[in-house]
């Protein structure tokens, strides 16, 4: 075997190769037609672009041949460098100088061999255009001529200088794309609109376990399997149609990890008169495991500080509640002031914990708000009510101006109210004694502005770029001897601009300052004025039957007292009447009405459609001694009461009969597994109701196939159960009892449960809790002490 020699020029011709920029750069459509027509026009089986480096020769452009490049050495082409026309070797095997070549006696056994050298930009002969085939033959003038005119226009195209140096910019802006996008621990590709892959990064390699040939120019299909492209078949139609596209997949990873993925797509447009069609799309899918892991560790987090510190502070609430009231008896004065003391700071605690929980529910997302038309003058009245003894305690007045007639808004009340209260309270906090908070509503422009004016120091210049961020405090002297959580703003702006509202202020130095918000002014429909307390029933309607109308009097009496309203009338025939006519809860029937007596009423409700189910109490000297029947069957009456009437036997009997429960006081099961809470409870219900105990589901639903209850109070958090289950089992009894959730998360209520009202722990007082019970069992609420007791928010008092 003769080995090429190295031409005379040979340090000019490598850098004349060099300066092609073409040496191990990818394949280009220019240099592969050539290849293509050279071997489709000479009918062989290999035509080749062939660089020839300094000991290698490499293939820039090859058909026909797997290998890219081989030793210097051994190639024909070295041969050919050294002349100026074709290099044809007619068959190799009884040429002398390659008989006992590699490339000759093993594969690709080439016999036959023409090449024509290339020329360089500075016209150096760098490489070859060649022909291989494994069988002998001969090139004739004509075909010589043929080759020589293609290896003339390839080397026009190696001598584009302009357009070689083009590609290799965009070849190497390729190369640092691919460096930035491989370091990049996303997803990043591009795929034309056949859904073929026409770029892709490492991170796809190292996903799916493929190599480069595996996904380049593959269809995504191909790529993502059977299972992993009906996830996206999908997407990928929707960013085609030209719309960007957003979604979260989960794919196993060769070494079996399950990886979470956010995917977007991103249509790529054409240009010019193709500006409106999609082309192909991007697409980045972001590695969200750890993220999804540490939101579910905030879950969790926030799940323990929902039970685990909302459940014993709503025992230690309650049991400071109970002795401030006077339950366990008088106290001193001195324990009296420590238990104020206590129950100050468990409050405190309680609005931080609330805070942090709010602030996270509006990070992500979960804050939901009920909108509803509302008049804004009562809400801000109730969360002035709230805040008086506060302010009180800082000795600062809280004054209220606002119109007269309703300014409504569409807002969700108590987020509004809590949006106020946050306000008032660091207005007073902020205010010098004996100063005074101002709220103020207006109307302008078609909106709704409230403001809370103080007359403190002012915001210092330097806080006010970042009072609505997260924890902020404006000094470390004075805002922490104020206390608060730095949370309260933040919220509220949140809270205001997610009803549709802008919030703001203006402050000036030892002046004071001022806290607006503004919301739209809702104009229609028409909305009731609001009342106080707006979860407050219709009272129940009695209606009273008696002959004496001195004791209707006073039965009416002291229903009224207890919150019912009550009619009177004396004989059988007004009672019918009114009962058709109007709608009642109850009915009181004397034994001894006018005519014939009672017995005939109590037959004739009996037997009206409407008035069959209407509980009845009879109240009668001989009520001992009274058994009705109605075809030879007991009629069914509530209660039997005798006279004279005893007030408290009169309206627990009346509630009893409401609620549609037999003799006794109600039963309610409290499905809770903290001992404290059950026992709080139980203690500030003990004169309504009657209380069963179960810590789990099961325990639950074994007592509700045992026996009826009245009412049942759900704790939501069972250790890993959740309360929301046990409403299949409830919804399946006749009759239905109504359910108060009470736990220490405020989730969103599952759909399809019905509970009659949820609370929260440690946000929910003794007096809420009672009355929410009395509301569901139907048993009125005793009237609120005369208003005058208390200074008006309008106009507060020292």
């Amino acid at each position: 075997m003769l080995a090429p020699v190295n031409p005379p020029d040979e340090h000019a011709r490598l850098d004349d190769l060099l300066a092609s920029r073409l040496l191990d750069s990818p394949p280009e459509e220019r240099f592969d037609r050539l290849t293509r027509l050279a071997r489709n026009l000479f009918g062989v089986q290999t035509a080749l672009v062939s660089l020839v480096d300094k000991d290698r020769q490499w293939f820039k452009s090859r058909q026909g041949l797997d290998a890219s490049e081989t030793p210097r050495d051994i190639s024909f082409c070295g041969h050919a460098i050294l002349q100026d026309q074709p290099f044809v070797i007619e068959d190799a095997s009884k040429d002398a100088r390659f008989a006992d070549n590699p490339l000759v006696t093993g594969g690709p056994h080439i016999r036959f061999y023409a090449g024509i050298p290339l020329r360089g930009p500075a016209g150096y002969k760098i490489g070859t255009l060649c022909l291989l085939d494994p069988v002998p033959r001969a090139l004739g003038e004509e075909d010589r001529r043929s080759l020589t005119d293609l290896g003339v226009l390839v080397s026009a195209e190696i001598a584009n200088e302009e357009l070689n140096i083009a590609v290799h910019k965009a070849r190497e802006s390729t190369q640092r794309l691919r460096q930035i996008t491989d370091a990049v621990p996303a997803l990043i590709a591009y795929l034309d609109k056949d859904e073929c892959f026409r770029f892709h990064n490492r991170a796809y390699r190292e996903v799916f376990g493929l190599s480069d040939q595996q996904i380049d120019g593959q269809p995504l299909a191909t790529v993502l399997g059977d299972a992993g492209y009906a996830v996206a078949r999908e997407r990928v139609a929707q960013v085609l149609g030209g719309q960007a596209v957003h979604y979260e997949r989960q794919w196993i990873t060769p070494e079996g990890q399950r990886r979470q993925y956010a995917m977007d797509y991103f249509p790529r447009f054409g240009e010019g008169a193709n500006s409106k069609e999609v082309i192909g799309f991007f697409s980045l899918g972001t590695d969200i495991t750890e993220l999804k892991r540490i939101d579910r560790m905030k879950t969790e987090f926030v799940s323990t500080v929902s039970h685990e510190l909302r459940t014993p502070l709503t025992s230690i609430r309650g049991s400071l509640g109970l002795i401030a009231g006077g339950v366990a008896g008088t106290i001193p004065e001195p324990v009296r002031n420590l238990v104020g003391i206590a129950k100050s700071n468990c409050e405190r605690l309680i609005r931080l914990i609330n805070d942090l929980l709010d602030s996270e529910k509006i990070e992500s997302g979960k804050m939901r708000l009920d909108l509803q038309p509302a008049d804004v003058r009562p809400l801000i009245q109730q969360a002035l009510a709230a805040n008086e003894g506060f302010a009180a305690q800082h000795q600062v007045k809280l004054v209220l101006q606002a119109p007269d007639e309703p300014v409504c808004v569409r807002v969700d009340a108590d987020r509004l109210t809590q949006v106020v209260t946050n306000l008032v309270s660091n207005a007073a906090k902020f205010s010098p004694a004996q100063g005074a908070v101002e709220v103020r509503v207006k109307r302008q422009d078609g909106r709704v502005r409230v403001e809370v004016a103080d007359h403190g120091p002012g915001i210092p210049e330097e806080f006010r770029s970042r009072i609505f961020q997260k924890f902020s405090q404006a000094d470390a002297s004075d805002a922490r001897q104020k206390s608060g959580t730095g949370l309260g703003l933040n919220i509220s702006r949140a809270l205001v601009e997610k009803m549709g509202g802008t919030i703001g202020f203006h402050s000036e130095a030892d002046v004071g300052s001022t806290f607006f918000f503004e919301l739209p002014e809702w104009t229609e429909p028409a909305v009731p004025e609001a009342t106080p307390d707006r979860r407050m029933p219709a009272s129940p309607r009695i209606l009273i039957c008696d002959a004496d109308a001195d004791v209707a009097k006073l039965i009416s009496m002291m229903l009224e007292k207890a919150g019912f309203v009550s009619d009177a009338v004396h004989d059988e025939a007004s009672a019918l009447e009114r009962l058709a006519a109007g709608q009642y809860d109850a009915v009181t029937v004397d034994m001894k009405l006018a005519g014939p007596g009672g017995t005939p009423l109590l037959h004739a409700l009996r037997t009206n459609e409407k008035t069959r189910d209407l509980p009845v109490i009879v109240i009668s000297a001989q009520a001992s001694s009274g058994e009705l029947q109605l075809s030879h069957k007991p009629l069914a009456v509530s209660d039997w009461l005798e006279k004279p009437i005893n007030e408290n036997h009169l309206v627990q009997s009346v509630r009893r009969a409401i609620a549609g429960m037999p003799g006794g006081k109600p039963v309610i099961l409290h499905v809770e597994d903290d001992l404290d809470v059950q026992q709080i409870t139980a203690f500030i219900a003990q004169d309504l109701a009657e209380f069963e105990f179960v810590g789990t589901l099961a325990q639950a639903r074994a007592r509700l196939r045992d026996r009826r209850f009245d009412l049942v109070l759900l704790d939501l958090a069972l250790g890993e159960e959740s309360g929301w289950a046990l409403f299949e089992d409830i919804d399946r009894l006749n009759p239905r009892p109504p359910v108060i959730v009470f736990s220490a998360s405020d989730a969103e209520r599952p759909e399809g449960t019905q509970p009659q009202a949820m609370l929260v722990k440690a946000t929910t007082s003794n007096e809420e809790l009672l009355t929410t019970i009395q509301n569901a069992l139907r048993i009125p609420v005793k009237p609120a002490p005369a208003a005058s007791s208390a200074p008006s928010p309008s106009s507060p008092q020292p």
